[in-house]
């Protein structure tokens, strides 16, 4: 899979454009999103940003990264989080990127043509669905590819003095918090030797960002008058776990995850499974189970297993529990395609949960596709749910001409009618 990597050392706001051959790879994983989602929102509690915008988005890329491209989006690099000893280390670079939010420092014209291309960019990468670690495009953690290079080139580039502001503005906020900024030092002190290991620095880098001593000499006295302490967070630890197993080596995830405890575990049980030894992964799931009952994402994984290993009957009552105890769109997509493809196929249950998918976000076109599958009986839905899967995927010339196609049928319902003609009308705009 080809991967888009940015440089070893910390960016922390900006983003150089990607070059043509260059492409962005993004993960999709409801356990991960909703741990950064919870930091993300204390944050923006804190500056008194609305938490409902906060917005996530994870770049398949193992340096220690994270950037925002205008509005209340930030991308995470999932090395942030691998290589993070504490969720505190996480912590300070979430609220770094809401200072850059707050401080409205991505220039004016780059917001107003990002504005333009930022739901293309979003809309192409998410609507590729294409792998899924495992093999399987159709349930788990999603990785997408895009190659919309014109569109990266919005993300912004931040001076000196913005990105000290956004330091300054993320001590303000662990305080108020009670977050230590000691996860701060723990990543300057990663970056560092990273630094060390590629000393050509880009020169795009050092025009717009202390350098790591300095900002760490900036923020000394904020250090030497730190009381509390970083924080033990079971779900940043699994949230880790899982993400090791499924993107490094198996060898390395179990040669690295030996302990008895439900971290280790569960990356044990991810790299079983990728190493093809599915009787033991499933002993493992089955432990975590027990021992934690109340985590739907145990049973996600369960369900994922026996569902990208042809027990999809079986996978079904999984996904049920995963949705019972966390009812995230993602999760709902996946039992839905599992109705889908049960023998025999449960569509009414599959609608059910593809259209609770589609009513709450726009950024899962794949569940349009599996709806069209769904109102098989019904003609007319499914060359509609098909319309909405193409303008999803920013396909526009199929949108219109299905648009323009089904508002020649009658008794279409109003509120269909409407969607038709405003498809029709935006997709012209385009």
């Amino acid at each position: 899979m080809k991967r888009f990597l940015l440089f070893s050392w910390l960016l922390l706001g900006i983003v150089f454009p990607l070059r043509a051959e260059e492409s962005l790879s993004l993960i999709q994983d409801a356990e991960t999103e909703k741990f950064l989602l919870d930091l993300t929102r204390k944050i923006f509690k804190a500056v008194n940003l609305p938490e409902e915008n906060a917005r996530i988005i994870l770049v398949n890329d193992d340096s220690i990264n994270a950037f925002v491209a205008g509005g209340q989006t930030i991308f995470i690099h999932t090395g942030l989080i691998t290589k993070a000893d504490t969720p505190d280390d996480v912590f300070f670079v979430l609220a770094h990127e809401t200072g850059h939010i707050v401080g409205g420092h991505v220039t004016r014209g780059i917001v107003e043509y990002k504005k333009a291309q930022m739901r293309t960019l979003i809309s192409s990468l998410f609507g590729g669905l294409a792998a899924v670690a495992g093999g399987s495009s159709d349930i788990g953690v999603a990785m997408m590819l895009g190659g919309n290079s014109a569109a990266m080139n919005v993300f912004a580039a931040y001076r000196q003095t913005e990105e000290s502001a956004a330091d300054r503005t993320a001590v303000d906020i662990l305080s108020q918090t009670g977050y230590s900024l000691k996860g701060f030092e723990n990543l300057m002190k990663k970056i560092k030797a990273e630094e060390r290991l590629n000393p050509y620095a880009s020169e795009s880098y050092l025009r717009t960002h202390p350098f790591t001593q300095e900002r760490v000499a900036v923020l000394r006295r904020f250090l030497n008058q730190e009381t509390e302490q970083p924080k033990a967070d079971l779900n940043f630890y699994l949230v880790q776990a899982k993400l090791a197993g499924f993107l490094k080596d198996p060898k390395q995830v179990l040669t690295q995850f030996k302990k008895d405890t439900l971290p280790d575990k569960y990356a044990r049980a991810i790299a079983l499974y990728r190493s093809g030894k599915l009787k033991e992964s499933f002993q493992y799931i089955d432990e975590l189970i027990k021992e934690m009952p109340k985590n739907p994402f145990f049973y996600e994984l369960k369900g994922q297993f026996l569902f990208e290993t042809g027990k999809i009957n079986q996978s079904v009552p999984y996904y049920e529990q995963a949705v019972q105890l966390f009812p995230a769109d993602l999760l709902r997509l996946s039992l839905g395609v599992a109705y889908l493809k049960s023998t025999p196929p449960n569509q009414q249950q599959a609608i059910n949960q593809l259209k609770t998918v589609v009513s709450h976000t726009s950024e899962l076109p794949e569940a349009w596709r599996y709806l069209s599958i769904a109102y098989a009986d019904n003609p007319i839905m499914a060359r509609y749910a098909l319309t909405e899967y193409y303008y999803g995927i920013q396909q526009i010339e199929l949108a219109q001409k299905n648009a323009t196609e089904l508002l020649a049928e009658k008794k279409l319902p109003k509120q269909i009618q409407q969607r038709l003609l405003d498809i029709k009308e935006l997709s012209g705009q385009k």
